[in-house]
């Protein structure tokens, strides 16, 4: 289960590009393929360096006007499914 204080990077194996606003993304390994919005592409790109998501959605907080606990809810519910579709890792 995932927390404010996990610390979560990107796995390795997966290959990005940007199409519009969008990002577009396989898991080289599965050879799945997966699309971000324009915050997940956000959120993507700040787990280029391990970080923790309390601090990930503090930063998105000051970006976007949304109630904390609706930005936490989000950003939670999509870095659960890329843990299980092995796009991003728990940071040792």
């Amino acid at each position: 289960m995932l927390t404010a204080e996990t610390v979560l990077v990107r796995a390795d194996h997966c290959l990005t590009s940007e199409l519009d606003t969008e990002l577009v993304m396989m898991d080289a390994e599965r050879g799945s393929y997966f699309s971000l919005n324009a915050v997940g592409r956000e959120i993507w790109n700040r787990l280029d360096q391990p970080v923790k998501i309390g601090d990930l959605c503090t930063s998105l907080g000051q970006s976007y006007d949304a109630p904390p606990e609706v930005i936490a809810r989000d950003v939670l519910t999509l870095l659960e499914a890329m843990v299980r579709e092995n796009l991003v890792k728990i940071a040792a």
